[in-house]
């Protein structure tokens, strides 16, 4: 089942992992170039959205993870096809 509430929550995971006020990560900032997350960072939001969620994501995607918009929409995915 998917949160009423998913953005918002990821914004709070990802402000959490990278120390940043939620209100700074835009929908489509890109997660390297505008806010300054290095692959270290992005692999520890990744377990973080795991762990949350109670989901896995395949490695493959874990690059194509740049942006809220897109760890929005693969989370919503991998929630779905859990349920």
């Amino acid at each position: 089942m998917v949160p009423d509430n998913l953005e918002f929550q990821l914004k709070e995971i990802i402000s959490k992992v990278v120390e940043m006020e939620p209100e700074k990560i835009l929908p489509d900032a890109d997660f390297m170039n505008d806010l300054g997350i290095d692959s270290l960072k992005a692999i520890e939001i990744t377990g973080a959205i795991e762990k949350a969620f109670r989901v896995v994501v395949p490695e493959e995607q874990i690059r194509n993870i740049r942006t809220l918009n897109q760890a929005l929409a693969l989370t919503k995915q991998l929630l779905e096809d859990k349920d």
